[in-house]
């Protein structure tokens, strides 16, 4: 669930904000002149993020590996060689998670 205050709010329900996205899971969205600048949420939704962010940046860098590899390479080659990256990217989110 998410609410949104200007800054000034913002501001004046800091101690508060910070309190219902630490413990309740509330994204607060801080606005100026109409617009969004900033955003509260809790840190263990903030590591859920960067560790999405950083399993997009490997499968983008295995994405540039599998390109430069198969600059030459026939439509089978390149399936063939994103497949395996893939079960490599599988297999080490699964021995992370264990």
């Amino acid at each position: 669930m998410e609410c949104v205050f200007s800054a000034s709010e913002a501001r004046a329900n800091f101690s508060e904000l910070v309190t219902e996205a630490g413990y309740a899971g509330r994204e607060t969205i801080i606005v100026r002149n109409n617009r969004p600048v900033a955003v509260i949420i809790g840190y263990e939704q903030y590591q859920v993020l960067r560790q999405q962010a950083g399993e997009r940046a490997a499968r983008f860098a295995a994405y540039g590996e599998i390109r430069a590899r198969n600059l030459e390479a026939g439509p089978e080659r390149v399936e063939a060689d994103v497949a395996a990256a893939v079960r490599a990217v599988r297999a080490a989110r699964t021995v992370r998670e264990t």
